[in-house]
């Protein structure tokens, strides 16, 4: 009896740390968002000691998020290093100089690839991070992160670029790709600092009327660097690619996703290529091809987190901000994240498959095939954890 009643005030008082910890990461959530707003910073973080988790949090959010460079780079830029522990400051300079030694590195074997690929009449075209990478687009070299460098180039050059990236010493990723699958073949090597996703589209199937490879060739921007030829997407195929790979490709509305690093990336297009942006080709191509949805809750997320106003008159509707408010409600919970994330998915899988005849008949093979029930099943316990 005693020792029930002893245990009664420690599960309480566990349950209301509990929940304090949930509303600090979505607190520390919020405040890597106001750092790295185009609006100036006016946030106290005085009120959090260098023991509080707050900065613990802020930190796992920005790497979750891939955004430890950009938010040290903010940091500098709005003087707000005298706010934050030596021990943060001194991990936020860490990194923003080893991500600028990186990414020097990959510029570097970008114009490599684009050098060996003139060498055949083909002009690389560099996507999404890589893109701002080559042309100087950021301030900081070093504030992206970039798992890859993204490299469009037209189908039937396929068998030609994968000889010369062979002939560079790069080798293809043996991996299982649907039919319909965007890129033609990812290729990495011992010394490169990422792999090369090799593209003949810029969104999966479902997508491609939105943006085809064909409209970004025609509409590219080509530079020249060291000898070596290479382009990149107009101002308002950036946005449209920003948005697409967010929230079609990666189905970010659908997961209750918010990608801190493509956010920012529109505020950077946003803030350096705002005139050649157009907003009214963008909002009828996604229109069109019923997608404004995805378009609505990327703009609404880039507004209310980081100051992002666009001219294209985009206003979400109830759903979109329900979405939205899904989303922040989320980030406290990364548990409960993981696990709607694994449910979803089965049904947003499934009506991908059942998009087309030959991808019904591939599904009908695979729910008698124990292999593929056994890999899904692993995937899906792997996600949970």
């Amino acid at each position: 009896m005693d020792r029930t009643k002893s245990r009664q005030p420690q599960g309480r008082m566990k349950r209301i740390i509990q929940k304090t910890r949930h509303g600090v990461r979505t607190d520390a959530f919020r405040s890597v968002c106001e750092i790295l707003s185009l609006d100036p910073c006016d946030a106290d973080f005085s009120q959090y000691d260098t023991s509080h988790p707050f900065w613990v949090d802020l930190m796992d959010v920005a790497m979750d998020h891939l955004a430890v460079p950009a938010l040290a780079c903010a940091v500098e830029q709005k003087s707000l290093g005298d706010q934050l522990p030596s021990l943060v400051n001194r991990h936020l300079d860490a990194m923003l100089r080893l991500n600028r030694s990186r990414n020097q590195q990959l510029r570097e074997e970008a114009l490599e690839i684009a050098d060996a690929l003139n060498e055949i009449d083909i002009v690389p075209i560099f996507m999404k991070g890589s893109a701002g990478l080559l042309t100087g687009f950021y301030d900081e070299p070093g504030i992206r992160i970039m798992s890859d460098l993204d490299v469009l180039v037209p189908l039937d050059t396929a068998d030609d670029c994968r000889h010369h990236l062979t002939g560079l010493g790069f080798k293809s990723v043996p991996m299982i790709r649907h039919p319909r699958n965007k890129a033609i073949e990812t290729f990495e090597r011992s010394s490169s600092i990422a792999p090369i996703d090799l593209h003949h589209q810029v969104f999966d199937y479902e997508y491609q009327k939105i943006l085809s490879a064909q409209d970004v060739m025609r509409d590219c921007v080509t530079h020249n660097c060291h000898h070596a030829e290479f382009a990149v997407p107009s101002a308002t195929h950036q946005v449209m690619i920003n948005v697409g790979h967010a929230q079609l490709n990666d189905r970010g509305y659908w997961y209750g996703n918010l990608p801190i690093r493509l956010l920012h990336d529109l505020a950077w297009l946003q803030r350096k290529a705002s005139d050649e942006i157009d907003w009214q080709e963008i909002k009828r191509a996604f229109t069109t091809t019923q997608n404004t949805r995805a378009l609505e809750f990327h703009l609404h997320a880039a507004r209310k987190l980081l100051g992002v106003e666009s001219d294209g008159n985009v206003e979400p509707q109830l759903v979109t901000r329900l979405l939205f408010w899904r989303s922040i409600s989320l980030m406290g919970y990364p548990t409960l994240q993981r696990i709607s994330f694994r449910f979803i998915r089965i049904f947003l899988l499934l009506s991908r498959e059942l998009s087309a005849a030959e991808l019904r008949a591939r599904l009908r093979r695979n729910m008698i095939d124990p292999v593929w029930w056994q890999r899904h099943i692993t995937i899906f316990w792997k996600g949970t954890r």
